[in-house]
Order: structure tokens, then C-alpha cells, then sequence
């Protein structure tokens, strides 16, 4: 069946590129001028003029030098004072699982302020839902609507008596579901927990009281969202969202489509509209290939994704401190002084490192928590030679990532990736209700990866939190709370780091380096317009930034008019 489903998606794969290179219009070279050009090289330099040729930078410099690379197939390109940019590589998102949700209702922080917005929202989404029909909900979220109040399982069924209900929490960690939603998913009392931090919920009496602990025991709920044919439509909204952020190349750390669909859905008039890196989980190893693949410029599966702890916001982050005694602690499900639990054994780890490596697979590995970070990097010694492999391990999120780890992991060419938003959207309740102020001042130590020449990204963990590329580099140098709470100040990086973790830091990660991430002659022409420069925006204002056309190989892929 599998040899079946990948042939499959071979032959209209094979079929599509004819019709591409049969129907391809002539190539049009492209020389881009009347601006500043970030370049994003080694000496960040800003140039006058670049010029492109058959989707490759050939030239950039002065403008009266590159304009002699003018022809009469040449398109003039006058920037009028905006800046071009190298497009931003998305090294952590979850396409996917955007589009996933994206097919339910907005319950989010983002667009409801109130207690009563929300549950006003989830009633018309149910009064609108044909009886027997699933209502699937995103976005609940206590940190951003501080009022909010969770109905647990018999609320809900008092809410929807005929509809199954599943409610997703904005960190996508957690959920709630009434009890036609666990008949429909087959989970019964008789239902053993997955285990390793994720779990149903029950009361003394063994009864479940609605709340759904960590993906995989949300995972039986989700199917219906999760149905290719629905989901198509949706994931290609998705790239398109991440275009029309500056974005020309993203990363996917799992729950992904099938690959063969994933290239077909990026298609658009029989070309690839950006470039799709893969990174698998533990369902999803059936199309990791037997070895890694280098060639294709626009998809490749360059590794696994690992799990070792959870989220701050379900107490699931493995933390040495404890979690906080508070209110919104209590909302969230988190036990006062628990510390979270790793969701991988250590053996385990050891194991998965050593085989995956020895295969040349790069490991992405999901560490939060400082004892987790401590954890990891123990199994990283104990896996990996002292000669391994750069860029062989990546660590994600590294909220608490304990700064004297930093030196030997360095020294492994272990790299990370920064969730830095979570300062300005959670950072408040992270100090004042999960982990404490104390605790909280020490999150994200981006400035000393960057001395450490570790090729630090950002990202934003879409659809937790938005794609917005100037927003993340506006919170690695202010590290500002949505209050104006600073955290952790000594971490701050300047712009120009900023901007060399969203570009050529996150390439470095994905093995593209050499190809994309700076505007270098022989890279591809993966650009974007922006209505001004960041490098002389004052730093509050760098998420007003606009993006305003995108080109990937040469090849405009958005634009704002």
C-alpha cells in the first residue's frame, strides 16, 4: 500500500513537471535597483543593484556596474527606496498543523479580548454545526484572555448535546472535549493513557473530566481535521501566508503531509511557490528515505524530530524549579511544585542519536525546560563523538536553555532555535503565574549563541504563535513583554544578528547555506521587498515592517498590490 501511495504521487508528480516545463514562459532576467540591498554577507553589505539571471544572482554591487549585465531580455526592477532582503528562511513552523486548524473556529487570544467573546464564538460555531457533526475550536487561550473560564467535559456537553466538541489550546499542547467527542474518537474508559506526559484526564471516580494532555492522546480527536481532501486547499493557503511574510523557504518539524503531496500542493502553475524542508516524527517514518537526499532544490526530508519534554504551559516543560501556585496555573491543568517529566527515556535518546547520525540524518530534538536541556545535552555527549558531524543536532525552542551547557555544545556544532515570542506574548505570565520572575529572567540566551558562533534561528512555532518574521526580530533585541516587561536584557541581540538568524542562521540549519540565507553571486534569487530597512528602523517599530513583493528562484511569488 505504501509502494502504492508513493507511486502514485510520483506519476503526477512526473506528469505535472511536463506540463511545467512544456507551458514554462521564456526566463526573465531581472536587475533590482533604487534602494538599499541588504546582502547579509559576511560583512553585511548594503549595494546598489543586483541582478539576476535564469532564478541565480549573478551580479550586485554598484548600480552602473551591474547594469552591465543588461540585456534586452533584462526587467528593470526599480525598488523606490524600499530595501531588498535575502527571503526569510522559516527554520520551525508546522504547515501542516496550520492548515489543520485552520479548518476550525478561532476561540484564539489573537481576535478575542474576553471570556464572553469566546464562549459567544463557540455557541454560534455549534448553533451553525449540523447536529451529529464535529465542532472543532482552536486557540484557547488563558495567558491572552485572563478572564477565560475552561469548560470541562460536562460543560460541554451541556453546550452541545449533539455535536462532538474538541477544543484546542493555542500551544496546540493541550485540549477539551465533551463526552460525544470521546465516543466518536473511540476513547473509552478502558483506554490506556499514550504515556510520557500525555494522557485523558479523570476525576476521583475515574470518570474523564474532559481535558486531553499533549498531541498524542489528541491525536484519535483530530482525524476529521486532518482529512487530506480538506486539508489540500488549506495547506496551499498556508504557504501563501508564509510568502506574504517574506518567507521563500520553510521548515516543517513534523505532523506533516505525505511528501509526494506536499510538492504536488506547493505547485502553482506547475512550479514550486517555496522551497519545503521536512523533519519527521515517529508516525510519519515510512517516507524517510534510505539515505539523505541533497538534489532537489525545492523539497527535502533532512531528518527526525524528537520530543524530550513538553509545554510551560501545561506543566509538561521539564523545569528543575518548580511551577508556580497560582490561578492560571490551576486553569492550565498545572499540579503547584510538579516539574514537568521527560517524554523520552534517556537510553532511548542515547540509542535514536547514535543510529539516526550514523545515518547521516540530522535530529531535531524538542527541549524547553532547563533539566531537560541538561538531560539532552548529556545524551548528546554520551551519543555523539567529539568529531561529529556539524549541524548533526538541532535543539527547538530552548526556552530555558542553561547558558553553561552553551561551550561544549558548541563544540558538538549543535545549533538552536529560538521560540523567542514567547516573551512578547507569554513572557508576563510566564514570571508572574508559571515559572517565576526569578526563573523567567533567564529565558533564551540568543546573544550568547551568537558568540558562540552557534548559528542561533527564530522562529514562531505556527500556528502558536504568527509568522510574522519582524515581529520575532523585533523581540530578539528588545526582549520586550506585550507590558514592556524586559527579560532577561543581557540576551538582547542587535538587528543586523537579528536579521542573520531569520536569513542566513536558519539556512546554516537546513544545510542551504551555501544556496540561500544571504544575496551572494551563484545564490538563489530568494528576495524579498520591504517597505523599509530594518537597519534604520528604530527596533520598536520593526514589526510595522511591510512586506511588499517576494521572489523565490527568481520568480515573484507575492505581492501586496
Amino acid at each position: 500500500m505504501r509502494k502504492l501511495g508513493v507511486g502514485l504521487g510520483l506519476l503526477l508528480l512526473g506528469v505535472l513537471f511536463v506540463g511545467w516545463w512544456l507551458s514554462r514562459p521564456p526566463s526573465s532576467d531581472l536587475i533590482f535597483y533604487g534602494g538599499p540591498i541588504l546582502t547579509v554577507n559576511q560583512q553585511d553589505e548594503v549595494v546598489e543593484a543586483l541582478a539576476v539571471r535564469d532564478g541565480v544572482i549573478v551580479a550586485l554591487g554598484d548600480t552602473a556596474s551591474v547594469m552591465t549585465q543588461r540585456s534586452a531580455n533584462t526587467r528593470l526592477i526599480d525598488l523606490q527606496g524600499r530595501a531588498l532582503l535575502p527571503g526569510f528562511v522559516a527554520a520551525h513552523e508546522h504547515p501542516t498543523l496550520t492548515a489543520v486548524f485552520a479548518g476550525a473556529h478561532d476561540l484564539s487570544g489573537f481576535t478575542h479580548q474576553s471570556n464572553a467573546q469566546v464562549w459567544s464564538a463557540l455557541r454560534q460555531a455549534v448553533a451553525d454545526t449540523p447536529a451529529g457533526e464535529w465542532v472543532y475550536a482552536g486557540g484557547l487561550d488563558a495567558l491572552l484572555v485572563p478572564d477565560l473560564k475552561v469548560p470541562m467535559r460536562e460543560a460541554l456537553d451541556a453546550l452541545a448535546p449533539d455535536n462532538p466538541v474538541l477544543l484546542i489550546s493555542q500551544t496546540l499542547h493541550s485540549a477539551w472535549a465533551n463526552s460525544m467527542a470521546f465516543a466518536e474518537a473511540g476513547v473509552t474508559a478502558d483506554t490506556p493513557d499514550p504515556g510520557s506526559g500525555s494522557f485523558y484526564e479523570r476525576d476521583e471516580q475515574g470518570d474523564f473530566t474532559g481535558f486531553i494532555a499533549e498531541t498524542r492522546a489528541m491525536a484519535p480527536f483530530v482525524a476529521g481535521l486532518r482529512a487530506p481532501l480538506g486539508l489540500v486547499g488549506r495547506y496551499g493557503e498556508t504557504l501563501d501566508g508564509y510568502l506574504s511574510q517574506g518567507f521563500t523557504s520553510v521548515a516543517s518539524l513534523g505532523y506533516n503531509l505525505p511528501p509526494w503531496m506536499a510538492r504536488l500542493v506547493a505547485l502553482r502553475d506547475f512550479r514550486p511557490r517555496i522551497r519545503q524542508f521536512f523533519y519527521l516524527v515517529d508516525s510519519e517514518l515510512q517516507y524517510l528515505p534510505d539515505a539523505p537526499e541533497q538534489d532537489d532544490p525545492y523539497f527535502r526530508v533532512l531528518g527526525v524530530k524528537l520530543w524530550h519534554d513538553g509545554s510551560p504551559y501545561t506543566g509538561s516543560m521539564l523545569s528543575s524549579t518548580p511551577y508556580l501556585d497560582s490561578e492560571l496555573g490551576k486553569m492550565l491543568g498545572i499540579e503547584p511544585g510538579s516539574h514537568g517529566a521527560a517524554m523520552i527515556g534517556q537510553d532511548e535518546l542515547v540509542e535514536r542519536l547514535r543510529r539516526y547520525s550514523a545515518a547521516g540524518w540530522q535530529v531535531a530534538i524538542h527541549s524547553q525546560g532547563d533539566e531537560s536541556n541538561r538531560q539532552v545535552a548529556r545524551a548528546l555527549l554520551a551519543a555523539l563523538p567529539t568529531e561529529a558531524a556539524s549541524r548533526q543536532v538541532r535543539l527547538e525552542h530552548s526556552v530555558l536553555l542553561p547558558e553553561d551547557l552553551l561551550p561544549e555544545l558548541a563544540k558538538r556544532g549543535v545549533s538552536p532555535s529560538f521560540h523567542i515570542n514567547h516573551i512578547l506574548y507569554y513572557g508576563d505570565r510566564l514570571a508572574d503565574s508559571i515559572i517565576g520572575r526569578h526563573v523567567a529572567q533567564q529565558v533564551l540566551p540568543v546573544r550568547r549563541a551568537f558568540e558562540l558562533q552557534m548559528h542561533p534561528s527564530l522562529h514562531a512555532d505556527s500556528p502558536m504563535f504568527p509568522t510574522e518574521g519582524y515581529s520575532l526580530m523585533q523581540t530578539a533585541v528588545t526582549r520586550q513583554t506585550s507590558s514592556g516587561q524586559t527579560l532577561n536584557a543581557a540576551q538582547a541581540i542587535d538587528v543586523r544578528q537579528a536579521l542573520r538568524a531569520m536569513t542566513i542562521n536558519a539556512a546554516w540549519q537546513l544545510g542551504i547555506d551555501q544556496q540561500a540565507g544571504s544575496l551572494e553571486v551563484g545564490k538563489w534569487a530568494d528576495l524579498q521587498i520591504v517597505d523599509h530597512s530594518p537597519y534604520t528602523v528604530e527596533a520598536q517599530r520593526l514589526h510595522a515592517l511591510q512586506v511588499q513583493e517576494v521572489y523565490v528562484a527568481g520568480i515573484r511569488q507575492f505581492s501586496r498590490h
